[in-house]
């Protein structure tokens, strides 16, 4: 290692060393191979600049503390879950779900009317039915549009009551358990 003006020091490898004005200055009396000294045990990073010269097009490299310094973690407890809250989200994600399960229906009926299945389905039902009308009788009055939307609109209200209820229900148990247990224990990290 070679000492500079003072501003700089040159390691072995061609590689060159900034510090702040205080390492600087201390920089010309360290021995070689040794590290540059710092005041501060958080502030011991030092930018190394590759090939050495100061007009160099290379990126900086930190080397120190910092370079090597992950993610905080954090240890926390679930201890309580709010039934109130549960409750809306619940009502919610529920009447979502209702909203999908309505147009799901309603775009399969469309495409399985327009294949034809549904009016196959009425003359197999008529058929076998046993009083040989075409119509298909009171099965067959079940596969029509209106009575289908309103199955799947009674359905999607049924889900909403038993999602709500239970997921009410479940942070209601999960409170109970947490002053027995102790509560779920989450890790959270920064990403790096």
């Amino acid at each position: 290692m070679t000492s500079g003006s003072g501003e700089s020091r040159t390691f072995g490898s061609g590689s060159r060393y900034e510090g702040d004005r205080s390492t600087r200055a201390r920089s010309a009396t360290a021995p070689a191979g040794a590290s540059p000294p710092s005041s501060d045990p958080r502030n011991s990073t030092a930018t190394v600049v590759p090939g050495g010269s100061a007009n160099s097009a290379r990126r900086p490299v930190t080397v120190g503390t910092a370079a090597r310094r992950r993610g905080r973690r954090a240890r926390l407890t679930v201890k309580r879950i709010d039934p109130w809250s549960t409750l809306k989200f619940s009502v919610v994600y529920g009447v979502a779900g209702m909203v999908v399960l309505v147009v799901a229906v309603i775009v399969l009926y469309g495409v399985v009317d327009a294949m034809g299945v549904i009016s196959s389905l009425r003359s197999f039902l008529g058929d076998v039915s046993s009083n040989g009308t075409s119509s298909g009788g009171g099965l067959a009055n079940w596969l029509n549009f209106d009575r289908v939307l309103l199955l799947s609109f009674v359905v999607g209200l049924i889900n909403v009551v038993l999602f709500t209820a239970f997921a009410t229900l479940t942070a209601f148990i999960y409170n109970v358990c947490t002053d027995i247990v102790g509560g779920v224990e989450v890790t959270l990290a920064e990403r790096d």
